[in-house]
């Protein structure tokens, strides 16, 4: 589909003059409205000295004015935005740290929501409270305010922090799952070579030590609430991966005699034979623990080291 070609428009160099002009490309066309500089003289459905739109005047007085504005960006999404005005002569000790708390909201707020949603619902609801808040601020209730403020910031930022790192276990999760769903398909099956089963069997167990790692310790995992979902899903992936990676690695250490003397009392097994309970406990283990198999490669390199230089004095 070929879009109408934009219209040219002349430069304005005076950036106190910049305005929002119609676009015929625009899903919010028809909400443009003129801006005003006078906050004074707000009205519900007039614009703002940005052109916002203004949706609901929330509380007004002689010297601030706290409104809300729908941010539009489909025909059925928008976000809910909350703003204030206030006279140049107020000066308020504490306004600082209220416009942080307000930030840090409307930061922490999904505004690209569908309209009448749950979700859209909550940050209405939210903003409401915060507003209520603000003009008890101007209402010179400043402690009560800032508490208020501050606790909803927190529990955004909790509520934010939970919703990553439920993505980081369900991308574990989900990964672990695939080398189970494999083994268990192709078990016994006359395709598959036989040395095939001890090793998607030692992958299965890492990864599932993986997952029972980062379901005991999510609690305490640190998330950025600036991440967005889908790469805390691709973490939760990658963390699965190192466990399978430490699984196999152990496996290869245990039957190649670095690391055998505690898991078999007898001869060696070769690389393709089932996989001992010893070995399936230590797969298990290797991808719970995310240092067991560094520091056993590293003690067997030591001793390695260690037997070299005996034998150098020796001779």
């Amino acid at each position: 589909m070929k879009l109408p070609e934009e219209e040219a428009v002349e430069p304005n160099k005076d950036w106190k003059t910049h305005r929002n002009v119609k676009s015929p490309t625009s899903p919010a066309d028809n909400r443009y409205v003129e801006p005003n500089k006078d906050w004074k003289t707000y009205r519900n459905g007039e614009g703002d000295r940005s052109g916002r739109k203004i949706e609901q005047i929330y509380a007004v007085d002689n010297d601030y004015i706290i409104y809300f504005t729908d941010h539009e960006y489909s025909e059925d999404h928008a976000g809910r935005e909350l703003f204030y005005e206030t006279d140049p002569a107020l000066k308020k000790e504490g306004l600082g740290k209220v416009d942080t708390e307000l930030a840090g909201i409307n930061r922490l707020l999904d505004t690209n929501q569908r309209i009448g949603s749950t979700e859209y619902k909550f940050n209405v609801s939210t903003l409401e409270l915060a507003a209520g808040a603000l003009r008890m601020f101007f209402c010179k209730e400043e402690t009560e305010a800032q508490e208020i403020l501050k606790s909803l910031h927190a529990k955004l930022q909790a509520k934010e922090e939970v919703q990553r790192r439920l993505m980081y276990q369900l991308g574990t999760l989900v990964i672990a799952a695939v080398p189970w769903v494999l083994y268990l398909f192709f078990h016994g099956s006359a395709y598959v070579p036989r040395w095939w089963n001890p090793w998607i069997l030692a992958a299965a167990l890492a990864m599932a030590g993986g997952l029972f790692s980062v379901c005991a310790t999510i609690g305490s995992l640190e998330v950025n609430v600036n991440l967005k979902h889908w790469d805390l899903f691709f973490s939760g992936v990658t963390r699965a991966v190192v466990a399978l990676l430490a699984g196999v690695g152990l496996l290869l250490a245990m039957r190649s005699k670095i690391f055998a003397g505690i898991t078999y009392d007898g001869g060696l097994p070769n690389s393709g034979d089932p996989l001992k309970t010893a070995e399936m406990f230590f797969c298990f283990v290797a991808g719970f623990s995310e240092y067991l198999v560094p520091n056993i490669l590293s003690k067997a390199a030591d001793g390695k080291s260690g037997k070299g230089k005996t034998g150098n004095r020796k001779s």
